[in-house]
């Protein structure tokens, strides 16, 4: 399947290629990035790996996933964005709902680049998916990703665990 690219003012959201993965493995072992992620704990470069290979499986076996971003100024990799479906047990009402998340390099924080993405990405999906039911999840002390979902278009619908941390989940429709 071939990956669309995705540009913005700054922004270039591109496929994952195997010369991404140094950047992608420093960035998710980064405990800036990942305390907000998950269990929160930085990731090893083999879990980073089996990542970064489901995350092109997405696109293969699914027809959507994740982006690489990079600033167009440079080409430097910053991110990745992305929807998903990751087969969480989070009960019925949230069995199979379409995900989308984010996450930047500690570089590119600060930069409004996470609500860029995320706008193309969602106005890619509304394309791609039609008008359907996308959630957004994150940790209530992530008060910068809680901003952008926001900014976005999501609303807060429900407080509650993931993968036994607390969460806030956010939804709109594409």
């Amino acid at each position: 399947m071939e990956i669309p690219v995705l540009e913005t003012q700054r922004l270039r959201l591109r496929s994952y290629v195997l010369e991404d993965f140094a950047a992608y493995a420093t960035m998710w072992a980064d405990p800036e990035v990942t305390r907000h992620i998950g269990d929160g704990s930085p990731k090893s470069e083999a879990e980073s790996w089996t990542s970064l290979l489901r995350t092109a499986g997405h696109w293969q076996m699914l027809g959507y996933g994740s982006w690489a971003i990079d600033e167009k100024a440079g080409g430097r990799f910053v991110g990745g964005i992305g929807f998903n479906n990751s087969k969480r047990d989070r009960g019925d009402a949230l069995r199979d709902l379409l995900e989308i998340g984010w996450m930047l390099a500690p570089s590119a924080s600060g930069k409004g680049y996470a609500t860029e993405a995320l706008q193309a990405a969602l106005e890619w999906g509304g394309t791609h998916f039609g008008p359907v039911r996308v959630i957004a999840i994150t940790a209530p002390e992530n008060f910068a990703s809680m901003r952008v979902a926001q900014k976005c278009g999501f609303k807060e619908f429900l407080r509650g665990p993931s993968l036994g941390r607390p969460r806030v989940f956010f939804d709109r429709i594409l």
